[in-house]
């Protein structure tokens, strides 16, 4: 059961993410992997995706590097529980970042969850 100053971190974090969110021109699509669906006729598998669209996610762009001709970029990704629907982020989740005008799906390397009796803040760092 979450105490007094774990729900006062919690509204803390969910305002200062969807405050600086909103301020930023970017917004996210979190894609949650949920259980697959297996059709027993078929023996085929489907994975199922929950999507929370338009996200507005603070967004700090760490490291950019050439190798090879291509281009990776690392960037830290900071969403409160409420925006994912209170679910904890995965590895096999996956993020859309949606800014300067394109959409670029970006894998999940790490995260980081700030929690005390609830989860109040994760910070993803994710590359694309």
């Amino acid at each position: 059961m979450p105490g007094a100053l774990d729900s006062a971190f919690r509204k803390a974090a969910e305002s200062v993410v969807k405050e600086l969110g909103t301020s930023l021109d970017v917004e996210i699509d979190y894609l949650r992997q949920v259980s697959g669906d297996y059709n027993v006729s078929t023996g085929a598998y489907t994975d199922l995706q929950q999507t929370f669209a338009d996200i507005r996610a603070p967004i700090e762009f760490i490291d950019s590097e050439e190798e090879e001709g291509r281009e990776e970029r690392k960037a830290r990704v900071y969403i409160a529980p409420d925006q994912i629907g209170d679910n904890q982020p995965t590895m096999s989740d996956e993020l859309v970042l949606k800014f300067a005008g394109s959409d670029r799906k970006a894998q999940i390397t790490d995260i980081r969850t700030f929690s005390g009796g609830q989860a109040y803040l994760y910070i993803l760092l994710v590359r694309f």
